[in-house]
């Protein structure tokens, strides 16, 4: 089950994120360049949040979500359930223990690499629902940008490459698109089985528990319209998000749909000006119903605004003999913000035989639109491959350490299905790491901006193993860093890999990508850490010279503290007492480090060691590989041994050790 399945609702309203700008060029972890250029937005704080953060501004075009619609457990729509119409929130806090008021801290958006900017992850979003008296407060897991694509908006110029469409340095953001898929745990405790509305009652009931006692939801968010450029003052910061929200089984897929795919119609350099971008669209057959998710798939005239008009479009199979899939349907703002961007289609007994073995395809009755191919003298806008073979990746993000003998590994898991059903044969999946060499076309920069890219000695370095999963349908590649790859620069201490999957017996994607790659969905991205060695004493230029990259491309952080200033670091890294300042926060409440010595103070050291999904956790890009963290503990650690140490919590002998928080890539 997942966000397609009933019951269900939807919410539409804005979002507010800031990431920072000037870690978007690669040139700028250059030693030489000390004084990089800043791009629309270097102060962001990296905040992804469903509140305008930037309220206190004048005449903000923030629409706070609310649910725009609602659906039974039969399908049925309903407009006088107490959902409709509910406001959804973001709590932006990490949490609170014993009463104490939770900590400003809203969800953070994070770029893998300034190579792969397309991957981005949210970590500690929390959402809240509130329906009448019932408030409902869930985490969500940490997710993955999908399906990212920058021709949303019908441009007004033209699709030619000198217009640089899409990719200029001011408004490619507001012509872009993209979706999370994630999980939301909301404690059972915290959700009564009777809430007041009879479809939360029946979502409540038709989800699953976690082994923790949380409550598992499916929410799929398509964020479009974002402005990042200051001088658009109303709108700076903002953008439009669409998401839908279901039921989740503990077995089902947390981040992709393990369905069907639609291949849309892309533009290209000769088309005209009017012509239709459309990108892939999921869906699935079930229970004689065929539901296809045009969220992202759509294109819109302006940022933010309704869909293009793409006439009546009409569903078919095969070779269309079996006839229209239901009646045709028009893409408006009915479809996208009362649907939730789903339509859902009866199938007759003989369409839903033919669907077992037989390509889906949308044709569209305006005859001006250059289409796929026709059908009955109607463009074909959306085409479902011929053999029904599809690959999609639930995790595509990984951090990876390269630390020798014992580096670590990660499993990668992504389902396979053909016409819909599980494919479970792993010998029709070809794979291959590709190093992000100069004119990768999986890179997120223009090459003809003179990047490097990876260095030579990462060819080779990451390991891909292909092993099963453990559901139908379900593999893994299983990630690991066989050698040290070295570093692309002194201050950019890592190298960056993209892995591709596809079925084989088909074309495989050419050498170093260079003229094209698989679909994003099908690929996953991977950053390998060079080696570090643990350093239980440092001294300060070394703390000083891990530091000086933060304190050059995020000035939001270089506004709090100066990390590169060794007083301001002395400081900070030996006070205050943890159980002073930071009683009842959420977290470890002390950091026992691998020498056995254990960390209680210190405003850097407490950042440093929150959970990877912490929105606090510091720092922001979650990009210092654990043997580096570890370094600069052991500075923070050494610091405090040669001041008064801290004293114990009230009514206790010493600092209780507690468990070392995860970071992704650490070493086993």
């Amino acid at each position: 089950m997942s966000y397609m399945d009933f019951p269900s609702f939807s919410l539409v309203g804005s979002f507010y994120t800031d990431p920072s700008t000037m870690d978007n060029d690669p040139s700028h972890y250059d030693e030489s360049c000390t004084n990089p250029s800043p791009w629309q937005d270097p102060g962001g704080s990296h905040f992804f949040s469903f509140q305008d953060i930037l309220a206190s501004k004048p005449n903000r075009a923030f629409t706070p979500p609310v649910v725009t619609c609602a659906f039974d457990q039969n399908g049925n729509p309903s407009l006088t359930d107490p959902l409709i119409g509910a406001p959804v929130n973001s709590t932006d806090t990490p949490g609170a223990t014993n009463g104490q008021t939770p900590p400003f801290s809203p969800a953070k958006m994070v770029d893998l690499d300034v190579y792969q900017q397309g991957v981005s992850n949210i970590y500690g979003f929390v959402l809240k629902l509130t329906v009448g008296g019932t408030v409902l407060t869930g985490a969500m897991d940490p997710c993955t940008l999908n399906s990212i694509r920058f021709d949303r908006v019908l441009p007004t110029r033209g699709w030619a490459g000198w217009d640089s469409y899409g990719w200029g340095s001011f408004g490619g953001d507001s012509n872009a698109c993209g979706v999370y898929q994630s999980v939301v745990r909301i404690p059972a405790d915290t959700w009564p089985a009777a809430s007041g509305s009879p479809i939360l009652d029946q979502l409540r009931a038709a989800t699953t528990q976690d082994t923790s006692g949380n409550l598992l939801l499916s929410i799929r968010m398509t964020l479009d319209g974002y402005q990042n450029v200051p001088w658009h003052a109303s709108d700076f910061r903002i953008g439009r998000v669409l998401a839908t929200v279901g039921p989740q089984l503990a077995t089902d897929p947390s981040h992709c749909l393990a369905g069907r795919w639609l291949a849309g119609r892309s533009a290209g350099p000769g088309d005209a000006w009017d012509q239709p971008s459309l990108y892939g669209a999921p869906f699935e057959v079930k229970n004689n119903t065929v539901a296809i998710d045009l969220s992202n798939a759509l294109m819109t005239s302006a940022p933010g605004q309704g869909p293009l008009n793409l006439g009546n479009l009409s569903v078919y199979i095969g070779d269309g003999s079996t006839g229209v899939v239901g009646t045709p349907f028009q893409t408006n703002d009915i479809l996208y913000s009362l649907s939730g961007g789903i339509v859902r289609l009866p199938l007759t007994a003989e369409q839903a035989a033919a669907a077992a073995s037989a390509p889906f395809f949308l044709a569209s009755s305006l005859p001006g639109i250059n289409g796929l191919s026709t059908f009955n003298k109607q463009p074909v806008l959306w085409q479902e491959s011929a053999t029904g073979f599809w690959i999609a990746c639930d995790d595509r993000n990984f951090q990876l350490a390269s630390d020798q003998p014992n580096p670590g590994s990660q499993p990668g898991f992504f389902y396979v299905t053909q016409w819909g059903q599980p494919v479970t044969d792993a010998s029709q999946i070809e794979h291959h790491v590709f190093p992000c060499f100069p004119n990768n076309s999986a890179a997120t920069v223009p090459w003809s901006g003179g990047y490097k890219g990876n260095s030579l000695s990462s060819d080779g370095c990451l390991e891909a193993v292909l092993c099963p999963g453990t559901h139908s349908g379900q593999f893994c590649l299983e990630l690991s860093a066989i050698w040290d790859p070295g570093s692309r620069t002194p201050e950019l201490e890592s190298q960056l890999y993209f892995i591709c999957l596809w079925q084989k017996g088909t074309p495989p994607p050419p050498p170093n990508l260079e003229s094209g790659c698989p679909p994003q969905e099908q690929m996953m991205s991977a950053v390998v850490w060079s080696s570090y060695q643990i350093n239980t004493k440092p001294d300060w230029a070394e703390i000083q010279r891990l530091m000086k990259v933060y304190v050059k491309l995020f000035p939001s952080m270089h506004a709090r503290m100066d990390l590169s200033d060794q007083q301001t670091f002395q400081i900070f890294s030996t006070n205050p007492p943890w159980f002073v300042s930071y009683a009842n926060m959420p977290g470890p409440a002390t950091y026992t480090l691998p020498s056995g010595g254990v960390i209680a103070s210190g405003t850097i050291p407490y950042y440093m060691t929150r959970t990877i999904d912490d929105p606090r956790l510091m720092p922001i890009m979650r990009d210092l590989s654990p043997n580096r963290l570890l370094t600069v503990l052991y500075y923070c650690y050494n610091l405090q041994q040669e001041t008064q140490p801290t004293p114990p919590p009230p009514g206790e002998g010493a600092p209780h050790p507690t468990a070392t928080p995860t970071r992704k890539g650490a070493n086993a």
